[in-house]
């Protein structure tokens, strides 16, 4: 499934770059995924032992990319399988269906993403994006993998993606997209997350643990491209870079052209591989042509990122220009030999250092206020 959503978005991007994906016959692939099907509408999962909602939700969109006709038999028997995993009550959705002790936020995630896609049960859609922003975290603005967990990126990834393809508002995860732009690591990745739980395949089995490797840098890049923000545009870019710089490209067999799991591990797995095409695909799909919009686009991006930098150091620009004022001061006449040496006029001097300190800490002053009206206005938007 991974593979057809990453061969559908390089081809999407058209060009040479369709034309080297050459024809990998999907339809067969389709046909295959299609006779993988139980009879209730569910799909396995090679992860885990019984068949659930996060691969029926992840068929379901990779089939999006595929199939055009909703009235598809497929298509139907798949979405009332979910159905009947969503807790009506909160708009939770369970692994399996009437197993709402302690729901998860990523079968949620990608059960609103597939519904919104085949623009299913709109109340239902509904009720889930209230359960997701009622579990967001006060503090950070993130997701975790449960409501009470900790948060993470590749969850709050999740969740975004999720929520932009329901049409709602970016205003209402305004915080959260900036939640991912402050997690980001120096070198331009995210970090993963392992999503763990316990979920038999009847209530009366034993409970075997279940393991989610959910990619981070995956996860953000597909949540923040296509933003209009600029920083999260940066962010972006970062990505791009990490993921590209750190690709297998020498080598012989089926590792050139992959990926890691991680920096020290040793495993590679082709969901990985497509989901990291999928993510760059989207990312080079938001971009603009190539012209003034993209050239004005960097110019932008270079003041609005000297405008943070001014709002973020609000606080030490105003000190700074306050030391500056004291030490002018206290300049005195036992300086003034040693001035006049050194800058001529020491009385232009010190007044200009006097001048230059005051105005410094007046500039602080005024972008610690801006900075404070814009976080009380986004705190103001979420809610």
């Amino acid at each position: 499934m991974d593979a057809v959503l990453a061969v559908e978005a390089l081809r999407d991007l058209g060009g040479d770059v369709a034309a080297s994906v050459g024809n990998p016959h999907l339809e067969r692939t389709q046909a295959w995924l299609r006779d993988r099907q139980n009879g209730d509408g569910s799909f396995p999962s090679a992860e885990f032992a019984y068949s659930g909602a996060e691969p029926t939700a992840w068929a379901l969109i990779a089939l999006h990319k595929t199939t055009n006709s909703r009235s598809d038999e497929v298509i139907e028997k798949a979405l009332r399988f979910l159905e009947n995993c969503v807790d009506r009550r909160d708009g939770s959705v369970s692994s399996t269906p009437s197993h709402f002790e302690l729901p998860r936020t990523m079968p949620t995630a990608v059960a609103l993403w597939a519904f919104s896609l085949w623009d299913h049960q709109p109340d239902l859609r509904g009720k889930m994006v209230t359960y997701l922003l009622r579990c967001q975290d006060n503090d950070s603005h993130g997701w975790g993998v449960t409501s009470s967990a900790r948060p993470n990126p590749a969850t709050t990834g999740q969740v975004i993606v999720a929520l932009r393809a329901a049409s709602v508002p970016p205003q209402r995860f305004r915080l959260a997209t900036e939640y991912l732009v402050k997690q980001q690591r120096v070198t331009g990745r995210w970090p993963s997350s392992i999503d763990e739980w316990h979920t038999p395949p009847d209530h009366d089995a034993p409970q075997p643990v279940h393991k989610c490797l959910n990619s981070g840098s995956v996860w953000c890049l597909l949540a923040l491209s296509g933003s209009h923000d600029h920083r999260a545009r940066s962010a972006c870019l970062r990505a791009v870079r990490y993921l590209l710089d750190s690709q297998t490209t020498t080598g012989s067999g089926s590792d050139e052209g992959s990926w890691l799991t991680s920096d020290d591990g040793s495993q590679r797995h082709v969901w990985l591989t497509a989901q990291i095409v999928e993510a760059v695909a989207a990312w080079q799909s938001g971009l603009p042509r190539i012209g003034l919009r993209r050239e004005g686009m960097r110019l932008a991006n270079s003041v609005l990122a000297l405008v943070d930098l001014m709002l973020e150091r609000a606080t030490q620009i105003a000190l700074f220009g306050v030391v500056v004022a004291v030490i002018a001061l206290n300049l005195g006449p036992a300086d003034a030999n040693v001035l006049e040496r050194m800058v001529g006029d020491w009385a232009a001097f010190r007044q200009g250092l006097l001048t230059s300190g005051l105005s410094t800490a007046i500039i602080g002053a005024i972008s610690w206020g801006v900075r404070g009206v814009r976080n009380w206005r986004a705190r103001l938007r979420q809610r």
